[in-house]
């Protein structure tokens, strides 16, 4: 039987953090922009199109080489895809 505590405990780790999402928001307007499917991020960098699929919605983690690989794919500058 669950606690409350428990709850509280698998809520909180669910959590995204606000930037994560800012990075999810702007990586996705700036694929949109660049004109390419998450198909089309796949073939230039390799990444799972599920896992951009998770990425664009903030839940899986991401590493600061991973973002700069996704940021030379749609041609923004890393900081920009940072920017709130």
């Amino acid at each position: 039987m669950r606690t409350d505590s428990q709850d509280a405990d698998d809520a909180h780790s669910k959590a995204i953090s606000p930037e994560r999402l800012i990075f999810a928001r702007n990586f996705r307007k700036a694929r949109t922009k660049a004109k390419l499917t998450q198909r089309g991020v796949t073939k230039r960098t390799g990444f799972a199109q599920s896992w951009i699929s998770a990425v664009e919605t903030g839940r899986s983690n991401i590493n600061l080489d991973n973002m700069a690989v996704l940021a030379k794919c749609v041609d923004v500058p890393l900081w920009q895809l940072l920017v709130p």
